[in-house]
């Protein structure tokens, strides 16, 4: 099976003029920030109607981490929706944080500065992404 997976996408690498279309982690690795960017604005407003009372949601710019092995610290520019409670208090972060792992596909993000970030770089299906929130 491993060898079989392996073979397949040793395959891909024979057409390199398609390989970015087909190999998805490629194509996460390449795709351009103003493209999340615009992604995470056209996210924004849902996020806001869901979340709003209790915070600020806005899109900020951020450096995805692209891994361990031969790349460790190495960073690609990328946008996150930002969640920043209006309240200021980190019980209310904790409480999204929880509430949004717990969901039927789970969202992970980072906090950092008071605020929780969820990189977008990694997103392609934006509709089942806010389709998750609705109860």
């Amino acid at each position: 099976m491993t060898l079989a997976a392996l073979e397949a996408t040793l395959r891909l690498y024979q057409h390199p003029e398609t390989l970015v279309e087909r190999l998805p982690t490629l194509r996460l690795l390449t795709r351009d920030a103003t493209e999340i960017t615009a992604l995470a604005q056209c996210l924004q407003p849902a996020f806001e109607s869901k979340f709003g009372e209790q915070f600020t949601v806005s899109v900020e710019a951020c450096l995805s981490q692209i891994g361990s092995g031969s790349l460790p610290v190495d960073r690609l520019s990328s946008a996150a929706l930002t969640f920043t409670p209006k309240d200021s208090r980190g019980s209310t972060l904790g409480a999204l944080t929880q509430s949004l792992r717990e969901l039927s596909k789970p969202i992970i993000g980072r906090i950092s500065d008071g605020r929780l970030r969820l990189d977008l770089r990694c997103l392609e299906d934006e509709t089942g992404f806010i389709g998750n929130l609705k109860p």
